[in-house]
């Protein structure tokens, strides 16, 4: 064992000369050990950061701002599509210089940690088209924080791929040369100058400043909500004459902006600042950020930091007595879930923390009647081996009611167990989860019969893709290989109870079991929802399911911006959506790539409020369907129900 040195002699040879009672070493030895107390002393004195020790965040700022650095990042992230590194790099405030600009590939988070995003500028963020020409499988990356500078932004991506509370100052191109895209998700930012869709099929855009010209080439469908810039004269050039191609609302009925990190001006103490939930209409990007924090957590004293190799019964134990729990970037394999168990809580995860869930668990739970909580920047996973058993959902939030025996009183009565009128129970951002076989967990074959459940009233869904994988490393592939993660099993994406739930930017793909959203609770409302079908599974069509389901019961629900997509000749659809008579939505969206606008027989379906809403027989319970209104190429639409 190597001896501890101090001043070039062992420690054992002045153990051995006092044992002997030499006198001339005593003062020696009582002034090293002060010496060490000194230098203890010191070491205690300097703040130890919360990431120290931590690879996987990255802070740097402008005077260490290393291009080499970002660059291997990149190149390490830049194919890894389903590899196991995570990567946060949080960027303090101040100018960074001109040369210096950040790409990123999976799994890859670039985040200002400035007050608000004019004190942290850059040149460039950027996201380029992937190895196969195109960025339709640009997944799990996003920027937030900051202002860029450059003549042009390329944010090349699709799923999973966010802009948060930025500004651009000039312009914004989604997608890059003639490479596809499918994205996607932009909320309080400001774009100073063009923005140039490209290629994108779809978007969300939510309280944000549109300032310059706003270019549309081509697109499916394009939802607006809470927007400046979106006048009619720019929406009516966006949409060029394609009926639903652009969807309007123009407040944002409720909200709150995801919470974000926070380097103070003293350059050591961090915070999580956590935005005020408005119950009420909303328009544009944020003014003045000061003016818009409901709470400020210590990162020393109020949040627990874990780390991938904590286990869920230690993060637990953690977070007890703290407001909030930050997940560091990694792969967290959890036994039992994450529980929140206190009004106000704050999950924020960083750089793409993925949350496996195992033994049919959650792998995230918040219990009914619970204040406000927040829970953002996760990964969801399924990690349940296949078996006849159902699983729990991947994300649970509040539990299961029994149905009243009076049908009357539980379509009308308020369930009354997320929160109380004009509260919220609480706000999901950026929320992803995925069903399918990967090689980094062994190529399992493996089951979540539903990704995320909401039972609770009153949540809002801001920004939410859930996905049972088309494709892996496995040896799936979109050209229809069944082999493993077409053997996986899911049910539902989306399967909400509660009533009073709100969602922007919903997708959801690939489920085969049944519905892709089923939503029973009332008084649901959803600004676009986006879902390609299990074109792998003939027996989806067959079986009565949609790419949208509302419950027949249910007597309010409004939708606007909705679109269902199928690839391939074989699927074949009875109807896009299932409604009931009661529901409000508009502009309806069918698209069929390498195949017929046929294989969906009608764009919506409605039922009678005795009738099945999935199962056997549940295709035989419409009382009046509606075919598409128009076609165009592969693009067909219904602009309104009723």
């Amino acid at each position: 064992t190597a001896q501890r040195r101090w001043g070039g002699a062992p420690m054992s040879s002045l153990g051995t000369a006092v044992a002997a009672g030499s006198h001339s070493v005593l003062p020696l030895l009582f002034l090293l050990l002060g010496q060490q107390g000194d230098v203890a002393g010191a070491a205690a004195a300097q703040p130890r950061n919360w990431y120290d020790g931590i690879e996987s965040v990255k802070v740097l700022s402008p005077g260490d701002a290393s291009q080499e650095a970002v660059d291997d990042i990149y190149h390490r992230q830049r194919d890894a599509q389903f590899g196991e590194s995570r990567v946060a790099m949080l960027l303090t405030p101040g100018v960074y210089p001109e040369a210096f600009n950040i790409t990123v590939g999976y799994y890859t988070s670039v985040i200002g940690v400035g007050r608000d995003p004019s004190v942290v500028r850059l040149n460039s963020v950027a996201s380029h088209n992937g190895a196969n020409g195109h960025a339709t499988n640009n997944f799990w990356r996003s920027f937030e924080g900051v202002t860029l500078w450059a003549p042009t932004i390329t944010w090349a991506a699709s799923q999973g791929s966010p802009i948060r509370r930025s500004v651009i100052e000039r312009d914004l191109h989604l997608s890059e040369r003639d490479g596809f895209s499918s994205g996607g998700f932009i909320a309080d930012t400001k774009v100073m100058s063009k923005l140039d869709l490209g290629s994108q099929q779809q978007w969300l855009f939510r309280n944000t400043d549109l300032m310059g010209e706003l270019a549309c080439p081509g697109g499916w469908n394009y939802v607006f909500v809470g927007v400046h810039g979106a006048s009619a004269d720019a929406m009516a050039r966006c949409g060029a004459g394609t009926e639903g191609k652009v969807s309007v609302t123009k407040h944002t009925p409720r909200i709150a902006e995801k919470p974000y990190l926070v380097r103070e001006d003293d350059g050591h103490k961090w915070h999580i600042y956590v935005p005020k939930y408005y119950d009420r209409q909303t328009k544009g990007a944020t003014v003045k950020y000061a003016d818009t924090i409901d709470r400020k957590l210590s990162m020393e004293a109020e949040v627990f930091v874990a780390t991938q190799d904590l286990s869920a019964a230690e993060i637990n134990r953690g977070i007890q007595g703290k407001k909030g729990l930050l997940l560091t970037p990694g792969i967290y394999r959890l036994a039992e879930p994450i529980k929140v168990s206190a009004d106000n809580f704050v999950v924020l995860g960083i750089g793409f923390p993925t949350l496996v869930a195992t033994w049919g668990k959650p792998a995230v739970q918040v219990p009914d009647g619970l204040h406000d909580v927040r829970v953002a920047g996760v990964l969801l996973e399924a990690g349940t081996p296949k078996a006849e058993a159902e699983t729990s959902p991947l994300l649970q939030w509040g539990a299961r009611q029994p149905p009243p025996a009076d049908e009357t009183f539980r379509r009308r009565k308020k369930r009354l167990l997320g929160a109380e009128e004009g509260a919220a129970a609480g706000v999901l951002s950026d929320v992803f989860a995925r069903v399918g076989s990967f090689k980094y967990q062994g190529c399992p074959m493996v089951q979540a019969d539903t990704m995320v459940e909401i039972n609770s009233d009153r949540v809002v869904l801001d920004h939410v893709w859930l996905w049972h994988a088309d494709h892996d490393d496995c040896g799936t592939q979109p050209e229809g290989v069944d082999v493993q993660s077409d053997r996986c099993v899911s049910k539902h994406g989306l399967l909400v109870n509660g009533r009073g739930v709100t969602s922007y930017g919903l997708a959801a793909e690939h489920i085969a079991a049944g519905h892709n959203v089923l939503w029973n609770g009332e008084d649901g409302e959803a600004y676009f929802y986006q879902a390609e079908l299990p074109y792998h599974d003939k027996e989806f069509g067959l079986r009565g399911y949609a790419g949208y389901a509302v419950a027949p019961s249910v007597e309010a629900h409004s939708a606007s911006g909705l679109g269902v997509y199928i690839i391939g000749a074989e699927l074949e659809l009875r109807s896009a959506f299932i409604f009931p008579a009661t529901v409000q939505v508009r502009n309806m969206v069918s698209v069929v790539i390498a195949g017929s606008n046929d294989q969906f027989q009608n764009m919506a379906c409605l039922r009678e409020p005795t009738a099945s809403v999935e199962g056997a027989g549940a295709e035989k319970h419409g009382r009046q369907c509606f075919k598409a209104q128009s076609c165009r190429g592969i693009r067909c639409v219904l602009d309104h129900i009723p």
